[in-house]
């Protein structure tokens, strides 16, 4: 009897091993990291703090931390950690805080947009080996996944 619950576990690890989204998609996620910081590295700038500043970019006025948390769909606690490190490099200054000082909106400074342009074309060449790697199908459907996965309900 042990033996066959034994196998049976076997199974369902093997299974679940091989055909874990999550696994795939994690695994996927390190390939692109290594390759985007491994370009990024003469930049002084990881990816996620060229995500976020890429993202104040864009927006081009005062932000919310938790903005920035809800356009790139990473923690709150994430986002103040980066942009701790990107104030400490003089990237990101305090714009604007509330009269009661729980809410800060930040922006990026001269030097942060320097800094991104500067790294615009380590961004290029990562981007460039990514894209030369799979064909655009698998980009669309990528974005279809991130879209879907975006609007699905959330289970209870």
């Amino acid at each position: 009897m042990q033996h066959h619950e034994s196998e049976e576990l076997k199974r369902q690890a093997l299974r679940m091993a091989d055909r874990c989204i999550g696994r795939r998609i994690a695994r996927l996620h390190r390939l692109v990291s290594r390759r985007f910081e491994a370009e990024l590295r003469d930049s002084g700038l990881t990816l996620p703090q060229v995500e976020v500043l890429s993202e104040m970019a864009v927006s081009g006025e005062p932000v919310r931390p938790s903005e920035i948390a809800g356009w790139l769909g990473i923690e709150r606690s994430t986002i103040s950690r980066n942009l701790d490190l990107l104030a400490q490099l003089g990237y990101v200054r305090a714009a604007e805080t509330s009269a009661t000082g729980r809410t800060t909106r930040v922006v990026v400074t001269a030097a942060g947009h320097q800094a991104l342009a500067d790294a615009q074309p380590a961004w290029e060449r990562a981007q460039a080996w990514i894209s030369g790697a799979v064909d655009e199908d698998a980009v669309d459907a990528l974005d279809r996944w991130l879209t879907a996965l975006e609007l699905a309900p959330r289970p209870r």
